[in-house]
Protein backbone atom coordinates (compact mmCIF):
# COMPACT_ATOMS: atom_id res chain seq x y z
CA UNK A 1 0.00 0.00 0.00
CA UNK A 2 1.53 3.11 -1.02
CA UNK A 3 2.24 5.89 1.53
CA UNK A 4 -0.06 8.61 2.13
CA UNK A 5 0.68 12.42 3.52
CA UNK A 6 -2.45 14.68 4.90
CA UNK A 7 -2.85 17.80 3.39
CA UNK A 8 -3.55 20.87 5.78
CA UNK A 9 -5.01 24.44 4.43
CA UNK A 10 -2.66 27.76 6.07
CA UNK A 11 -2.92 30.85 6.00
CA UNK A 12 0.19 33.34 5.64
CA UNK A 13 -0.55 36.80 5.47
CA UNK A 14 -3.71 36.91 3.78
CA UNK A 15 -2.59 34.35 1.31
CA UNK A 16 -3.92 30.46 1.69
CA UNK A 17 -2.06 27.78 1.04
CA UNK A 18 -2.21 23.84 1.64
CA UNK A 19 1.07 22.01 2.57
CA UNK A 20 1.77 18.74 3.10
CA UNK A 21 2.22 17.08 6.43
CA UNK A 22 4.91 14.93 7.69
CA UNK A 23 3.31 11.61 9.50
CA UNK A 24 5.19 9.51 11.70
CA UNK A 25 7.45 7.67 8.73
CA UNK A 26 7.20 11.00 6.94
CA UNK A 27 10.34 11.23 3.99
CA UNK A 28 10.98 14.51 5.59
CA UNK A 29 13.78 15.64 2.61
CA UNK A 30 10.55 15.05 -0.46
CA UNK A 31 7.92 16.92 2.10
CA UNK A 32 10.46 20.33 2.73
CA UNK A 33 10.80 20.44 -1.25
CA UNK A 34 7.03 19.91 -1.87
CA UNK A 35 6.21 23.00 0.76
CA UNK A 36 8.93 24.89 -0.32
CA UNK A 37 7.34 24.54 -3.87
CA UNK A 38 3.85 25.32 -2.27
CA UNK A 39 4.55 28.10 -0.77
CA UNK A 40 7.20 30.43 -2.49
CA UNK A 41 5.67 33.05 -4.70
CA UNK A 42 8.52 33.14 -7.10
CA UNK A 43 8.10 29.41 -7.80
CA UNK A 44 4.38 29.92 -8.28
CA UNK A 45 4.50 29.28 -12.36
CA UNK A 46 6.75 26.31 -12.26
CA UNK A 47 5.03 24.61 -9.23
CA UNK A 48 1.72 24.98 -10.86
CA UNK A 49 0.96 21.39 -11.23
CA UNK A 50 2.01 20.59 -7.20
CA UNK A 51 -0.16 23.30 -6.14
CA UNK A 52 -3.56 22.14 -7.87
CA UNK A 53 -2.77 18.26 -6.82
CA UNK A 54 -2.53 19.94 -3.26
CA UNK A 55 -5.94 21.64 -4.24
CA UNK A 56 -7.97 18.93 -5.45
CA UNK A 57 -7.48 16.54 -2.75
CA UNK A 58 -7.31 16.15 1.72
CA UNK A 59 -4.32 13.23 1.07
CA UNK A 60 -2.14 12.77 -1.74
CA UNK A 61 0.39 9.63 -2.43
CA UNK A 62 3.85 8.76 -2.60
CA UNK A 63 3.35 8.35 -6.29
CA UNK A 64 1.23 11.53 -7.12
CA UNK A 65 3.98 13.82 -5.55
CA UNK A 66 6.77 11.61 -7.37
CA UNK A 67 5.03 11.86 -10.67
CA UNK A 68 4.15 15.44 -10.70
CA UNK A 69 8.00 16.68 -9.39
CA UNK A 70 9.40 14.48 -12.24
CA UNK A 71 6.87 16.45 -14.62
CA UNK A 72 7.85 19.94 -13.26
CA UNK A 73 11.35 18.76 -13.47
CA UNK A 74 11.19 17.96 -17.21
CA UNK A 75 9.92 21.29 -17.78
CA UNK A 76 12.63 23.12 -16.28
CA UNK A 77 15.22 24.66 -18.26
CA UNK A 78 18.21 22.29 -18.39
CA UNK A 79 21.72 23.40 -17.69
CA UNK A 80 24.40 22.05 -20.14
CA UNK A 81 26.54 20.26 -16.89
CA UNK A 82 22.96 18.89 -15.41
CA UNK A 83 21.78 15.33 -16.35
CA UNK A 84 17.95 15.74 -15.37
CA UNK A 85 17.17 12.19 -16.57
CA UNK A 86 20.06 10.85 -13.46
CA UNK A 87 18.77 13.79 -11.59
CA UNK A 88 14.93 12.39 -11.67
CA UNK A 89 15.74 8.81 -10.68
CA UNK A 90 17.11 10.19 -7.63
CA UNK A 91 13.39 11.29 -6.38
CA UNK A 92 12.53 8.54 -5.00
CA UNK A 93 15.29 8.15 -2.77
CA UNK A 94 13.85 11.36 -0.81
CA UNK A 95 11.39 8.92 0.40
CA UNK A 96 13.74 6.48 1.99
CA UNK A 97 16.17 9.33 2.78
CA UNK A 98 18.37 11.26 0.84
CA UNK A 99 22.37 11.40 1.95
CA UNK A 100 23.60 15.18 2.40
CA UNK A 101 26.91 16.33 3.83
CA UNK A 102 27.08 19.70 5.25
CA UNK A 103 30.53 21.59 6.02
CA UNK A 104 31.35 23.60 9.46
CA UNK A 105 31.86 26.52 6.89
CA UNK A 106 28.03 26.60 6.16
CA UNK A 107 28.14 24.77 2.63
CA UNK A 108 27.51 21.59 1.78
CA UNK A 109 29.49 18.97 -0.22
CA UNK A 110 28.27 19.61 -3.84
CA UNK A 111 26.83 15.95 -4.97
CA UNK A 112 23.92 15.03 -7.32
CA UNK A 113 21.46 15.59 -3.95
CA UNK A 114 22.59 18.97 -3.80
CA UNK A 115 21.61 19.20 -8.22
CA UNK A 116 18.06 17.46 -7.50
CA UNK A 117 17.41 20.73 -5.38
CA UNK A 118 19.19 23.63 -7.87
CA UNK A 119 16.91 21.81 -10.76
CA UNK A 120 14.07 23.07 -8.84
CA UNK A 121 15.71 26.04 -7.77
CA UNK A 122 15.31 25.45 -4.38
CA UNK A 123 18.13 26.39 -1.82
CA UNK A 124 19.37 24.10 1.22
CA UNK A 125 21.20 25.92 3.95
CA UNK A 126 22.10 24.66 7.28
CA UNK A 127 23.81 26.23 10.48
CA UNK A 128 25.83 24.19 12.04
CA UNK A 129 29.05 26.49 11.11
CA UNK A 130 32.08 26.60 13.37
CA UNK A 131 32.70 30.60 14.83
CA UNK A 132 35.56 32.56 13.59
CA UNK A 133 35.03 35.37 15.81
CA UNK A 134 34.82 33.57 18.86
CA UNK A 135 37.50 30.57 18.41
CA UNK A 136 39.71 31.49 15.24
CA UNK A 137 42.02 28.70 16.17
CA UNK A 138 38.60 25.90 15.97
CA UNK A 139 37.77 27.28 13.32
CA UNK A 140 40.81 27.52 11.34
CA UNK A 141 40.88 23.24 12.23
CA UNK A 142 37.03 22.66 11.96
CA UNK A 143 36.06 24.80 9.06
CA UNK A 144 37.51 22.41 6.40
CA UNK A 145 35.81 19.35 7.44
CA UNK A 146 32.40 17.99 6.54
CA UNK A 147 30.53 15.62 8.78
CA UNK A 148 30.98 13.19 6.65
CA UNK A 149 34.99 13.92 7.16
CA UNK A 150 34.66 14.87 10.42
CA UNK A 151 33.92 11.37 11.55
CA UNK A 152 36.66 9.57 9.10
CA UNK A 153 39.19 11.84 11.13
CA UNK A 154 38.52 10.98 14.59
CA UNK A 155 38.52 7.54 12.94
CA UNK A 156 41.75 8.00 12.03
CA UNK A 157 43.17 9.84 14.72
CA UNK A 158 41.83 6.90 17.00
CA UNK A 159 44.20 4.48 15.01
CA UNK A 160 47.09 6.45 14.69
CA UNK A 161 47.01 6.83 18.68
CA UNK A 162 46.60 2.90 19.21
CA UNK A 163 49.03 2.49 16.25
CA UNK A 164 47.14 0.55 13.99
CA UNK A 165 48.12 3.39 11.40
CA UNK A 166 51.77 4.36 11.35
CA UNK A 167 52.34 7.88 12.44
CA UNK A 168 53.66 10.58 10.02
CA UNK A 169 54.38 14.23 10.12
CA UNK A 170 50.83 14.61 7.84
CA UNK A 171 48.73 12.54 9.91
CA UNK A 172 50.01 14.03 13.18
CA UNK A 173 48.07 16.97 11.94
CA UNK A 174 44.81 14.76 12.23
CA UNK A 175 45.64 13.98 15.67
CA UNK A 176 45.36 17.86 16.28
CA UNK A 177 42.46 18.50 14.23
CA UNK A 178 40.08 15.40 15.96
CA UNK A 179 40.94 17.05 19.58
CA UNK A 180 38.96 20.40 18.36
CA UNK A 181 36.28 18.20 16.07
CA UNK A 182 35.76 16.49 19.19
CA UNK A 183 34.70 19.31 21.24
CA UNK A 184 32.92 21.43 18.20
CA UNK A 185 30.73 18.21 17.85
CA UNK A 186 30.25 18.18 21.86
CA UNK A 187 29.07 21.31 21.90
CA UNK A 188 26.76 21.63 18.85
CA UNK A 189 24.75 18.42 18.91
CA UNK A 190 21.71 19.94 18.18
CA UNK A 191 23.72 20.62 14.64
CA UNK A 192 22.90 24.82 14.89
CA UNK A 193 25.50 26.99 16.42
CA UNK A 194 24.72 31.03 17.55
CA UNK A 195 26.59 31.89 14.62
CA UNK A 196 25.11 29.57 12.32
CA UNK A 197 21.85 31.46 13.40
CA UNK A 198 23.47 34.77 12.31
CA UNK A 199 24.41 33.15 8.97
CA UNK A 200 20.87 31.88 8.42
CA UNK A 201 19.74 35.24 8.50
CA UNK A 202 22.46 36.69 6.08
CA UNK A 203 22.02 33.91 3.98
CA UNK A 204 18.45 34.12 3.33
CA UNK A 205 16.05 36.60 1.74
CA UNK A 206 13.46 38.52 3.21
CA UNK A 207 10.86 36.52 2.32
CA UNK A 208 11.99 34.19 1.33
CA UNK A 209 11.68 30.41 1.45
CA UNK A 210 14.21 27.20 1.77
CA UNK A 211 14.79 23.71 2.94
CA UNK A 212 16.87 23.64 6.15
CA UNK A 213 18.79 20.50 6.92
CA UNK A 214 19.37 20.37 10.79
CA UNK A 215 19.56 17.50 12.83
CA UNK A 216 19.42 14.82 10.48
CA UNK A 217 16.23 16.09 9.70
CA UNK A 218 15.13 18.75 6.37
CA UNK A 219 12.17 21.10 7.67
CA UNK A 220 10.83 24.26 5.35
CA UNK A 221 12.69 27.90 6.77
CA UNK A 222 11.16 31.24 6.03
CA UNK A 223 12.66 34.45 6.49
CA UNK A 224 10.29 37.16 8.05
CA UNK A 225 10.80 40.63 9.72
CA UNK A 226 14.42 39.59 9.68
CA UNK A 227 13.14 36.54 12.13
CA UNK A 228 13.73 32.54 10.85
CA UNK A 229 10.23 30.46 11.25
CA UNK A 230 10.30 26.96 10.60
CA UNK A 231 6.83 25.75 9.02
CA UNK A 232 4.90 23.16 11.49
CA UNK A 233 4.10 20.10 9.25
CA UNK A 234 3.39 17.64 12.43
CA UNK A 235 0.56 15.63 11.74
CA UNK A 236 -0.45 16.27 15.63
CA UNK A 237 -1.46 20.14 14.23
CA UNK A 238 -3.34 19.11 11.36
CA UNK A 239 -6.53 20.67 12.87
CA UNK A 240 -5.09 23.24 14.55
CA UNK A 241 -5.23 26.39 12.27
CA UNK A 242 -3.46 28.62 14.79
CA UNK A 243 -0.05 26.62 14.68
CA UNK A 244 1.89 27.20 11.04
CA UNK A 245 5.62 28.64 12.30
CA UNK A 246 7.79 27.84 14.99
CA UNK A 247 9.96 30.30 15.53
CA UNK A 248 14.09 29.49 15.58
CA UNK A 249 15.70 31.95 17.92
CA UNK A 250 17.90 29.57 20.06
CA UNK A 251 20.47 26.38 19.17
CA UNK A 252 18.36 24.63 21.88
CA UNK A 253 14.62 25.94 22.17
CA UNK A 254 14.74 27.52 24.70
CA UNK A 255 13.83 31.00 22.96
CA UNK A 256 11.36 29.57 20.31
CA UNK A 257 7.97 29.83 20.25
CA UNK A 258 4.81 28.54 17.85
CA UNK A 259 3.31 31.65 15.67
CA UNK A 260 0.52 31.89 13.55
CA UNK A 261 0.05 32.07 9.72
CA UNK A 262 0.27 35.59 10.41
CA UNK A 263 3.30 35.41 12.60
CA UNK A 264 1.56 36.05 15.78
CA UNK A 265 2.63 34.80 18.66
CA UNK A 266 -0.03 31.45 19.17
CA UNK A 267 -0.72 29.86 22.72
CA UNK A 268 -2.49 26.79 22.73
CA UNK A 269 -3.87 23.67 24.92
CA UNK A 270 -1.14 20.88 24.28
CA UNK A 271 -3.66 17.58 22.77
CA UNK A 272 -2.85 13.97 23.69
CA UNK A 273 -2.68 13.87 19.91
CA UNK A 274 -0.34 16.41 19.87
CA UNK A 275 1.96 14.72 22.67
CA UNK A 276 2.00 11.70 20.69
CA UNK A 277 2.73 12.49 17.43
CA UNK A 278 4.48 16.23 17.40
CA UNK A 279 8.68 16.06 16.86
CA UNK A 280 10.85 18.34 15.39
CA UNK A 281 12.40 15.09 13.60
CA UNK A 282 9.46 13.24 12.37
CA UNK A 283 10.65 10.47 14.69
CA UNK A 284 7.23 9.81 17.16
CA UNK A 285 7.60 10.62 21.03
CA UNK A 286 6.83 7.30 23.06
CA UNK A 287 5.74 8.33 26.50
CA UNK A 288 2.86 9.10 28.10
CA UNK A 289 3.92 12.59 29.03
CA UNK A 290 7.63 12.96 28.34
CA UNK A 291 8.21 16.19 29.39
CA UNK A 292 6.68 16.29 33.16
CA UNK A 293 9.22 17.20 35.65
CA UNK A 294 9.00 13.86 38.16
CA UNK A 295 10.16 16.57 40.47
CA UNK A 296 7.98 18.62 40.05
CA UNK A 297 4.32 19.64 41.11
CA UNK A 298 1.24 19.31 39.29
CA UNK A 299 0.51 22.82 39.26
CA UNK A 300 2.03 25.22 36.53
CA UNK A 301 1.02 28.46 34.70
CA UNK A 302 -3.04 27.68 34.36
CA UNK A 303 -3.06 26.80 37.61
CA UNK A 304 -5.29 23.87 37.37
CA UNK A 305 -4.41 21.94 34.31
CA UNK A 306 -1.26 19.90 34.69
CA UNK A 307 -1.69 19.17 30.79
CA UNK A 308 -0.97 22.77 29.81
CA UNK A 309 1.98 23.80 28.42
CA UNK A 310 2.95 27.34 27.11
CA UNK A 311 4.60 27.10 23.26
CA UNK A 312 7.70 28.63 24.18
CA UNK A 313 7.97 25.24 26.76
CA UNK A 314 6.43 22.96 24.64
CA UNK A 315 9.02 23.93 21.80
CA UNK A 316 11.88 23.60 24.42
CA UNK A 317 11.28 20.23 25.71
CA UNK A 318 10.82 19.07 22.13
CA UNK A 319 14.29 20.80 21.06
CA UNK A 320 16.23 19.33 24.10
CA UNK A 321 14.78 15.28 23.71
CA UNK A 322 16.04 16.03 19.79
CA UNK A 323 19.10 17.58 20.97
CA UNK A 324 19.56 14.12 23.24
CA UNK A 325 18.70 11.68 20.36
CA UNK A 326 21.21 12.95 18.31
CA UNK A 327 23.76 13.25 20.69
CA UNK A 328 23.18 9.82 21.40
CA UNK A 329 23.66 9.16 17.65
CA UNK A 330 26.73 11.01 16.96
CA UNK A 331 28.11 8.85 19.83
CA UNK A 332 27.12 5.34 18.96
CA UNK A 333 28.20 6.03 15.11
CA UNK A 334 31.54 6.84 17.31
CA UNK A 335 31.68 3.82 18.89
CA UNK A 336 30.24 1.42 16.71
CA UNK A 337 33.46 2.50 14.46
CA UNK A 338 35.74 2.08 16.95
CA UNK A 339 34.54 -1.44 17.87
CA UNK A 340 34.14 -2.39 14.36
CA UNK A 341 38.15 -1.18 13.86
CA UNK A 342 38.90 -3.27 16.82
CA UNK A 343 37.15 -6.25 16.31
CA UNK A 344 38.65 -6.06 12.77
CA UNK A 345 42.33 -5.82 14.27
CA UNK A 346 41.46 -8.73 16.63
CA UNK A 347 40.20 -11.32 14.34
CA UNK A 348 43.78 -9.92 12.57
CA UNK A 349 45.97 -10.57 15.57
CA UNK A 350 44.12 -13.88 16.24
CA UNK A 351 44.47 -15.12 12.46
CA UNK A 352 48.01 -14.38 12.66
CA UNK A 353 48.14 -16.27 16.35
CA UNK A 354 46.81 -19.25 14.50
CA UNK A 355 48.70 -19.35 11.24
CA UNK A 356 52.03 -18.86 13.97
CA UNK A 357 50.62 -21.96 15.83
CA UNK A 358 50.28 -24.29 13.05
CA UNK A 359 53.63 -23.35 11.42
CA UNK A 360 55.34 -24.60 14.77
CA UNK A 361 53.17 -27.81 14.84
CA UNK A 362 54.73 -28.22 11.54
CA UNK A 363 57.70 -27.64 12.34
CA UNK A 364 57.93 -29.94 15.26
CA UNK A 365 56.04 -32.55 13.48
CA UNK A 366 58.85 -32.49 10.50
CA UNK A 367 61.70 -32.36 13.55
CA UNK A 368 60.40 -35.49 14.87
CA UNK A 369 59.94 -37.45 11.83
CA UNK A 370 63.49 -36.68 10.92
CA UNK A 371 64.57 -37.93 14.15
CA UNK A 372 62.35 -41.35 13.62
CA UNK A 373 64.21 -41.84 10.28
CA UNK A 374 67.04 -44.02 10.14
CA UNK A 375 69.79 -43.08 7.32
CA UNK A 376 70.46 -46.62 5.54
Amino acid sequence: MSLTFDIKSININGASHRILLQNENGPCALLALCNVLLLSPQLMSQAGPLIELALAKNEVGLHEIIATLANIGLQMPRSAHSDVDRLLQLLPQLHTGLSINPIFNGSFEDGDEMALFRLFNVSVVHGWLADYDSDPLQYEHICKYSYEGAQKALIEAYDIQHGNIAATEQNRAVIEDAGFIKSFLARSATQLTECGLEHLKELLLENSYAVMFRNDHFSTIFKNDNELFVLVTDLGFKNDASVVWQSLKSVNGSQDSFFTGNFIPATFRRSSTQASSMTTSGARVHASNPFEDPMASHTNASGTDPNFMTDEQYARQLQEQEDARVARNIQRNYEAANAKRNSSNGNKSKAEKDTKKKSGSHKRKRDKLKKSCVVM
